[in-house]
């Protein structure tokens, strides 16, 4: 069966890349022309080029374009109708204490509402004042529980105080409780929030967080939530499809005891050798081949993605996901869990999948259905986001709406330096070299198929794999 591995292996290369990245342009100029995202993609371009193959810095021409354009990004950032509200919300942090201190007690809120909720229906759950006879008491816990559920943070402290000095218990276990919950700094700090939820400033702040997307939580967030796995449901069934047609075509070509199969949902083993942190662990499809009584070898491993930008954002985790599977041992077998249960896959075939650098295999690849973008972005939004919340970018922002003065674009510099030096950056730095990397590797369905059935054809066999 080595003659179909090379076979599928012809078609992977062969198949077209409707989703590759568009060169950038070749010169300064041509890139400032374009707009402030191509000469920014250019000029980060030219510096990861510099320090990975030159080990020299660019010109300074270079990083003239790169502070030019980025002022020029911050701009646009800020305009009012038109502009990046996640980037106006980051500045008006920067600017106002009280927006700084709302977004810090945002980010516990949910947290903190888990915790004053579990302690008061601790105490005040209409399942336990059930058991307790009619009265004041159990009316003003139910009031406790229900001001808890709406999210009342001020009425409730308010009336956990009222209670306590009614004294209308002489249990201290529920008055300690009481005390507890009115002391607790998760309380203090959901009544804070909600003080600071009047102020102008912060009413503001929100409203450029609501532009961004529905909040977390939030019914519209939850129906996103929904929509999205759905797509990803259909784009995993469109790729699953189209590797059962290639199998049926490998199987039909050559009667015999090897077999290829698609296995869905493959999970590495538990204990699997090396490190499992920031790498993938499960893996969307691969093909196998084995004979009857044998482990199987992956013959393609596929990751699935509704859009070619998620394959972009994925990549590194994938690359990290690889690079433990070939720590397998060489003479090991590994019983890997599955949609399609458990498959035993050999050692060996697990250490060819090693990337070559940054590289991947030939036999991994993503998928995807989508259709492609007219012109893809060679600037991805999320290196535009990490270039903006740099300090020097917020400094210059909060510089150019105190003063209605733009500050020079060498302000700017410390960004530049940062591109090469700080680890924070470093996705922003390799955006592009991701980008073509991953979308290189990236294949649709239809196109893989029509490949398969070419390449068979073309070797005397059926072309019956569409």
């Amino acid at each position: 069966m080595q003659h179909l591995d090379a076979l599928l292996l012809a078609a992977l290369r062969a198949a077209p890349r409707r989703y590759r990245m568009p060169p950038l342009p070749a010169d300064a100029d041509t890139a400032a022309a374009n707009g402030a995202g191509v000469a920014l993609a250019f000029a980060i371009e030219a510096a990861r080029i510099g320090m990975e193959e030159r080990h020299l810095p660019p010109p300074a021409s270079v990083q003239a374009l790169f502070t030019r354009a980025l002022a020029q990004l911050i701009h646009e950032a800020l305009a009012p109708e038109r502009g990046d509200p996640a980037f106006q919300a980051l500045v008006m942090q920067a600017q106002d204490a009280a927006v700084h201190e709302h977004a810090g007690l945002s980010r516990r809120r949910a947290g903190d509402q888990r915790a004053i909720k579990a302690a008061t229906s601790a105490i005040a759950h209409p399942g336990k004042l059930r058991r307790m006879p009619p009265g004041e008491l159990r009316e003003a816990l139910t009031r406790l529980h229900g001001l808890s559920a709406a999210g009342s943070w001020e009425e409730l402290a308010r009336a956990i105080k009222i209670l306590l000095g009614r004294k209308l218990f002489e249990q201290e276990d529920l008055q300690s409780a009481l005390q507890a919950i009115l002391s607790n700094p998760a309380l203090e700090r959901l009544v804070r929030g909600s003080n600071l939820l009047r102020l102008a400033a912060v009413q503001r702040y929100q409203s450029f967080c609501e532009r961004q997307g529905p909040m977390a939580g939030s019914h519209a967030a939850i129906a996103k939530g929904h929509a999205s796995a759905r797509q990803g449901e259909s784009a995993e069934q469109a790729g699953v499809q189209a590797f059962c047609k290639i199998v049926d075509a490998l199987n039909h070509r050559e009667e015999g005891s090897a077999r290829y199969r698609v296995v869905r949902s493959l999970r590495n083993p538990s204990g699997f050798p090396g490190e499992a942190s920031k790498a993938k662990e499960e893996w969307d499809a691969a093909i196998v081949q084995s004979d009857a009584n044998s482990a199987a070898d992956i013959v393609l491993l596929a990751e699935i993605k509704t859009s070619p930008a998620a394959a972009t954002a994925d990549f590194p985790r994938l690359l990290r996901g690889l690079r433990r599977l070939a720590q397998a041992g060489i003479e090991e077998i590994y019983a890997f869990a599955s949609a399609d249960g458990d498959t035993r896959i050999e050692g060996a075939s697990l250490r060819r999948l090693q990337p070559d650098g940054d590289s991947l295999p030939p036999h991994v690849i993503y998928c995807c259905p989508a259709a492609p973008e007219s012109l893809p972005p060679v600037l991805s939004a999320a290196s535009k986001a990490m270039l903006l919340a740099e300090p020097a970018s917020l400094a210059f922002a909060c510089q150019l709406l105190a003063r209605g003065e733009t500050p020079p674009p060498a302000s700017l510099v410390p960004v530049w330096d940062a591109l090469t030096t700080a680890p924070r950056l470093r996705a922003a730095l390799y955006q592009y070299e991701t980008a073509r990397t991953a979308r290189a590797a990236m294949l649709h369905p239809d196109d893989l198929l029509a490949s398969v059935a070419q390449c068979l054809q073309s070797t005397g066999g059926t072309a019956d794999a569409g």
